[in-house]
């Protein structure tokens, strides 16, 4: 009697109740006089509605769990198509050595293989002597710079600039790596303004003046240019060879 006031708030909710009670215990005066095979039944059917029951929460659970599975198979799917923007943004705008037409590989050869890192590979002079270039910055060195000392430089932009540097590297030594028999007289005068930037510190080395980034890599040495060399002498691609006199040769390492 408690338990129905204290669910219900009106006349018609409490006469509601009581109509439910009532049409109960007629059910059960009818099925009292049930005999025993009708007994038996009604025990059997009532087993089988519990096992149905069972069965409805393992199937609620299968479902919930089910969707569960569905949110973060989604929230996985934003995360990959997050990654394959930057992938894709990667590979828009890394340099085009990174990118070189291979040639078909030997069967022979593990399908498996990765390659670990790409390694600028020397240009080969008519003197079959080879142009060390600089090597390109990987990731986690990107990543291990101080942060006051790449601000808000890109992993791409050093990786642009070192590029632009090999490429000013290629030109000069190819031409001073020529025969002077060769020279044209234009030629041999600009041959003998590079040879004349060596000394005894640079003997076997390749460098770059300030003058041979701006003539042969199309790059100005300004105040971005600067703070990325500073950038690749933390990574150890470049040392300062300094004078005599104001000049001042970036050595590859």
């Amino acid at each position: 009697m408690n338990s129905i006031l204290e669910k219900c708030f009106t006349i018609e909710e409490i006469d509601q109740e009581f109509s439910k009670k009532i049409s109960l215990v007629r059910d059960c005066v009818e099925l009292s006089g049930m005999d025993v095979v009708g007994a038996n039944s009604f025990k059997s059917l009532h087993m089988e509605i519990r096992d149905l029951r069972i069965q409805f929460k393992e199937l609620r659970d299968l479902i919930k769990s089910g969707n569960e599975k569905v949110v973060q198979l989604e929230n996985l799917v934003k995360r990959l198509e997050g990654l394959k923007k930057r992938l894709d943004h990667m590979e828009e705008n890394f340099p085009a050595v990174f990118k070189p037409s291979l040639p078909v590989a030997s069967k022979a050869v593990n399908e498996h293989a990765k390659v670990a890192c790409v390694k600028s590979q020397p240009a080969i002079t008519k003197n079959n002597r080879s142009i060390e270039k600089m090597q390109f910055v990987t990731i986690q060195e990107f990543e291990n710079v101080p942060k006051y000392m790449k601000g808000r430089f890109k992993y791409e932009q050093v990786n642009k600039f070192v590029e632009e540097f090999n490429n000013a590297l290629e030109g000069k030594y190819k031409l001073l790596l020529m025969s002077r028999k060769e020279l044209k007289p234009a030629q041999l005068k600009e041959w003998q303004k590079l040879k004349a930037q060596e000394n005894a510190e640079t003997k076997s080395l390749f460098f770059c003046t300030s003058d041979d980034l701006r003539d042969y890599g199309n790059i100005k040495l300004d105040k971005a240019s600067l703070n990325i060399l500073t950038i690749l002498r933390h990574c150890g691609k470049v040392r300062e060879i300094r004078g005599p006199g104001p000049i001042v040769r970036y050595t590859v390492v």
